[in-house]
């Protein structure tokens, strides 16, 4: 014990490597800035011999450093979810419908009709029209298609 009391820069490196191993244990790279602090504040204390209460002042501006550090460099949880978000429409093929015109194979009677599309058909919502009325998907609900009619099909475009 008084092999520590005569090098405290021991206490911050052994601080520093308990901080370590905390940040391998969460992953949050909160403890990693505060072990930064620690070995700085042992390596100040072994070159220069600073007294403990300077010491624990030094620690104190490291730790609140380390935490603004900590702010600016987290992982965000909101960046996952937009990558979740970008990655959901990569091979989703209902995303790829909107936009493109069908000719209604049933007609949209009470808000609800069938198209085929490819080579399936598919259940579709929207307005009342009768069978053959060319319609463009507008939304995709689920696996039901919200559909308009096409306002171009009637100019002859």
């Amino acid at each position: 014990m008084d092999y520590f009391a005569q090098y405290p820069a021991l206490w911050w490196l052994g601080a520093g490597f308990v901080f370590l191993i905390a940040e391998m244990l969460t992953g949050t790279l909160f403890f990693f800035f505060m072990c930064i602090g620690a070995f700085l504040v042992g390596l100040l204390t072994a070159m220069s011999g600073i007294s403990s209460s300077v010491q624990l002042l030094c620690f104190a501006v490291a730790a609140v450093a380390a935490v603004a550090a900590w702010t600016r460099f987290r992982p965000n949880p909101k960046d996952k979810l937009e990558q979740r978000a970008g990655a959901e429409g990569l091979n989703n093929r209902l995303a790829g419908f909107i936009g493109r015109d069908a000719v209604l194979e049933e007609p949209i009677h009470k808000g609800h009709g069938r198209i085929r599309l490819d080579d399936s058909y598919w259940s579709v919502v929207g307005e009342d029209a009768p069978a053959g009325t060319q319609v463009r998907i507008i939304a995709v609900e689920g696996m039901i298609l919200r559909v308009e009619p096409d306002w171009r099909a009637g100019i002859g475009l």
